[in-house]
């Protein structure tokens, strides 16, 4: 009920503060059709998305860091489209393929932009000068209608969702019109998807893309408050935009063509249940490592057929990080989840689809990689998350060297 008069009440503040004079009319017509323009001409492009993602429990006096995400991200043809780094397609439009747990909001590369500039569902008041990181500007109020809305709000746990109204400010340079900033807040989110509220904002700059300047947000930061009282903040950051030229196969107009010298390897596939003892090569740190990086990991024993040795030990095992979050409850815990997909040698390629089993000290760990440091102290989790292990501490450091022991499947 509160919210619903809340929601009343900023109907009745459109209704009594109507854009005052021509001269308001007139700024805002040039800032819409600005903007509008950027956005038109938009090309494809793709940015790598640094997502850091935080959560304020009720009881807990400050925000602690939960892990933080590092994804590809492509704006081609009105679509979002997702891809870990490193890989050479676009393998979903849809993000919970790749993240499966926690916070996490999309549209914001243009779609929020989009639907505010180009489609007619904001109505707009004048709110005044104001300043945005010491820019003079000028604000304007808009809210949308759950009718004309296309802002979605879902909580996956509860496989729900629902389109809901959203208001909000924008800021626009007072110089040139540019935009500056977006505030979306939500109204009226249905009890039952458990989240109170949710607050968006874009801050935008113009960045280099292929030969021109596009008008994207440069940072991002949405704070999403559940029934419960916890606080979920995602701060996101876009480096790295370039123009992209393909479809899905990732392709880019400045990227030279990739070099026809490197020797061919022979495909090897290995027996089901075969066992692969791998070592980390590099630390990986909470503080520092993210899930969507790319991890490697030194195989600590010869796999063989008979008497044939089919990958040596010291083949390198490449993966990826899929799971990397802290947890506080009345203890520490850090859930870890590591994928490997291939393991390669001087003279072959292994694709590999594997199911981990266990954890081993530094005792089984090759001399080049030990570390004088004591291992980290490990359980297994939950069965649902075959890939992962839980560990108990107050900081999370697998060093160099820490050993995982997987099985290959059918």
């Amino acid at each position: 009920m509160i919210a619903r008069l809340v929601w009343l009440s900023l109907l009745a503040l459109g209704a009594a503060g109507q854009i005052r004079d021509q001269e308001d009319i007139l700024r805002l017509a040039r800032a819409k059709s600005a903007i509008a323009r950027h956005l038109n001409n938009m090309p494809n492009y793709t940015c790598l998305e640094t997502v850091e993602r935080y959560e304020k429990l009720p009881q807990a006096r400050q925000e602690s860091l939960v892990d933080v995400l590092r994804i590809e991200v492509a704006f081609v043809e009105g679509r979002e489209m997702f891809a870990w780094p490193g890989s050479t397609r676009f393998e979903a439009s849809e993000i919970r393929d790749f993240i499966a747990t926690g916070a996490f909001s999309t549209g914001g590369f243009v779609l929020h932009a989009r639907a505010i500039f180009l489609g007619d569902g904001a109505m707009f008041t004048f709110a005044g000068p104001d300043s945005i990181n010491g820019a003079p500007a000028w604000r304007y109020d808009y809210v949308t209608p759950q009718f004309r809305s296309g802002y979605q709000i879902r909580n996956p746990s509860k496989g729900l969702g629902a389109i809901v109204a959203y208001h909000g400010s924008i800021w626009v340079r007072q110089d040139n019109l540019d935009l500056l900033r977006i505030l979306i807040d939500t109204n009226d989110i249905p009890p039952e998807i458990e989240i109170e509220h949710s607050r968006d904002t874009l801050d935008y700059q113009f960045l280099p893309i292929g030969s021109g300047q596009a008008l994207l947000p440069a940072s991002q930061e949405i704070r999403i408050t559940d029934s419960k009282g916890r606080l979920a903040i995602n701060r996101t950051r876009l480096t790295r935009c370039r123009q992209f030229s393909g479809e899905s196969t990732l392709s880019f107009a400045d990227d030279n063509a990739a070099s026809s010298s490197a020797q061919p390897r022979k495909t090897l596939h290995f027996e089901p249940y075969t066992e692969l003892s791998l070592a980390l090569t590099r630390e990986l740190n909470h503080a520092t490592s993210a899930v969507g990086d790319e991890i490697e990991a030194m195989l600590t024993h010869d796999i063989k057929q008979g008497k044939t040795i089919l990958a040596p030990r010291g083949a390198l095992a490449r993966g990826r990080i899929l799971r990397l979050s802290r947890h506080e409850t009345t203890h520490v815990i850090f859930n870890v989840t590591l994928e490997f997909t291939e393991l390669i040698g001087d003279d072959f390629r292994a694709p590999l689809r594997l199911r981990f089993t266990g954890t081993v000290r530094d005792v089984s760990t090759p001399p080049e990689l030990r570390s004088r440091r004591p291992g980290a102290y490990s359980i297994e989790a939950p069965a649902t998350d075959p890939n992962g292990f839980l560990v108990f501490r107050s900081s999370l450091k697998l060093p160099r060297g820490f050993v995982t022991m997987w099985q290959t499947l059918k």
